[in-house]
């Protein structure tokens, strides 16, 4: 099918009467991108109309469709793209990837220039695996267009509807505290927190929990969350869940609901449970969300979550160098109240056979040391084909969170996992190829052997990687350190004369830089001020904000200083810092 040649379309793009009328449209918006991709492409003024009788791609929504959904058919000497209010974007997008767009970055596109214009008979309907896809990312969060591109709809990315909108939380993640302000009880009803250590846990920190089988807690979490459901009526998850801590309730009744449950998610379940029976009514399309979390990880065995309750399952105290069904490591299992211990593959299997509605929160990086080369590239695909293989709904991939990205080459990382996560079993090698070559140019193969030396060796050695640990991972000594630059310095002369990609090498060559800096002059004490200056120069020269999850790289610097390994340390409790030199 000809599409334009010399200049010239063959046809319109046709939206109907009402999205020609209406800017904000899905379908217009996916119109006016085809224009200039189109465009781009072959030059030819590809021109927006109102439905016609003539030939030309037609761009449709359909309630009838999922909104993540699309199709895309040629027929009659014109093509056809019809979706959700998201699937009609995303088959857009889809067509132009079939042309050969490609979109890596927000800042790196591949748009192929072809003056004749032909495409193949296309008959294809797709929809995701997950209905939930998110990450943290910062190229999608700050770059919505690009989050489009990338098919991700999760809480961080902030869509407008024009884009399709997104599925959004009206309260987060860790939310006691939202839902039971510690400070408005704490003093007069100590007995609705937990019970730890011999004591109630209502000290002025963030070291606490709820009791969750007090009575007094149902209403006041009701209360609390029609407030906020009522001021979010856009938003359709709320999470109840555990503070970020280990602390929970350990009171008579408590640890009795939780022998009985096999589980202390049983406790939480039934309370949530409860609070959304009495909220169903007023809030029917309103799902509400548990996290499965270090002591609530491991399925009960006694209640079941109601129809509008969502588990999320997340991957913590877990290997990521090796795949989670293959994985012999049992050093971090999560205890039982009777004493078992599960690893997060045996917690997917009981969650799946006995929730309906299962998300997953997946972790991509070293949250304490951002730049530190993380080896989990081959276990991207295997770890999402698995969730699938146990009825996983939705995932986030939770990520280095800067806002500008970090250096451990995570624009490949973040263009993976969005394909991964709408189809786990697409051809992964072939998009990180074309990643790779695009994106890196003549340095390509020099990075990619890099990337497989980590990998090769987690899978030799055996050797285990978590997403909290501060000590210098094995793959890293200074033997290693010089093949590696050795690489790196093949792939810097391979791009010698192009600066934008040699730019992307410097940038993603500071991961090994930082390796040298942290462990070699900060931790050891050396403290070369030449090398540590220049480092934080070149830090600064590509944008990097953040090289700890909880710190800006200033108050991160401050702590090196006092040769500590976490910003965070400089101050009691813990505080998230924002990104002050953006």
């Amino acid at each position: 099918m000809l599409l334009a040649e010399n200049r010239a379309p063959f046809g319109a793009i046709y939206v109907s009467e009402k999205d020609f009328e209406n800017s904000d449209s899905q379908a217009w918006f996916i119109a006016t991108q085809l224009r200039y991709y189109l465009a781009r492409i072959t030059t030819a003024p590809f021109e927006v109309k109102a439905n016609d009788d003539g030939n030309g791609i037609y761009i449709s929504f359909d309630k009838d469709y999922a909104d993540d959904e699309f199709s895309i058919n040629t027929e009659n000497e014109s093509l056809y793209i019809t979706g959700g209010k998201r699937g009609v974007i995303y088959g857009g997008y889809e067509l132009l990837e079939i042309i050969g767009c490609r979109f890596f970055t927000p800042d790196c596109e591949k748009i192929p220039t072809i003056t004749k214009l032909e495409i193949d008979d296309i008959n294809k309907r797709e929809k995701p695996i997950f209905e939930f896809r998110d990450t943290d990312y910062g190229s999608v969060t700050h770059y919505l267009k690009f989050a489009t591109q990338c098919r991700v709809n999760g809480r961080w990315n902030d869509v407008p509807e024009m884009l399709g909108g997104s599925i959004r939380y009206a309260l987060g993640a860790h939310s006691f505290a939202w839902l039971v302000p510690h400070h408005e009880y704490r003093d007069t009803h100590p007995e609705y927190f937990s019970f730890y250590n011999g004591r109630r846990q209502n000290v002025e920190n963030d070291h606490w929990q709820l009791c969750l089988t007090n009575p007094d807690l149902v209403d006041i979490v009701v209360k609390n969350a029609r407030e906020i459901l009522k001021a979010n009526p856009d938003k359709k998850i709320l999470s109840i869940s555990q503070n970020d801590n280990p602390y929970n309730c350990q009171c008579e009744n408590c640890l009795k609901s939780d022998a009985e449950e096999g589980s202390p998610v049983g406790t939480l379940i039934k309370f949530v449970n409860r609070v959304a029976e009495i909220l169903e009514p007023e809030f029917p399309d309103v799902m509400f969300d548990i996290l499965a979390y270090h002591y609530t990880r491991p399925a009960s065995r006694k209640t079941q979550t109601r129809h509008n309750v969502c588990v999320r399952l997340c991957a913590s105290s877990t290997c990521f160098a090796h795949p989670y069904d293959k994985c012999d490591d049992r050093s971090r299992a999560v205890k039982h109240p009777n004493g078992k211990t599960t690893v997060f593959i045996d917690d997917l299997i009981e969650w799946s056979k006995v929730c309906n509605r299962l998300y997953v929160w997946d972790y991509t990086s070293n949250f304490p040391l951002y730049p530190m080369p993380f080896a989990n590239w081959r276990v991207l695909q295997p770890n999402l084909q698995t969730m699938a293989k146990y009825n996983v709904k939705g995932v986030f991939e939770e990520a280095n969170c800067a806002a500008n990205g970090g250096v451990d080459f995570n624009e490949l990382r973040t263009y993976l996992l969005c394909k991964l996560m709408w189809n786990p079993d697409c051809d992964i090698d072939a998009y990180r190829k074309e990643f790779m070559e695009y994106y890196y140019g003549e340095a390509a193969p020099h990075l990619d052997k890099y990337l497989n030396m980590l990998c090769d060796f987690v899978e030799k050695e055996n050797y285990h990687l978590y997403i909290q640990d501060t000590k210098r991972p094995d793959y890293l000594s200074e033997e290693l350190l010089i093949t590696y630059n050795d690489l790196f310095d093949k792939a810097e002369k391979a791009v010698a004369g192009d600066g934008i990609r040699l730019s992307r090498v410097q940038k993603a060559r500071l991961s090994i830089r930082f390796v040298d800096i942290f462990w070699n002059e900060i931790l050891s004490g050396n403290y070369n001020a030449q090398k540590i200056n220049r480092f934080f120069t070149d830090l600064r020269a590509h944008n990097i904000s953040r090289l700890d999850e909880w710190s800006n790289i200033e108050r991160t610097y401050r702590a090196w200083m006092d040769g500590k390994e976490r910003g965070v340390h400089l101050s009691t409790p813990w505080r998230y810092d924002r990104e002050s030199i953006l």
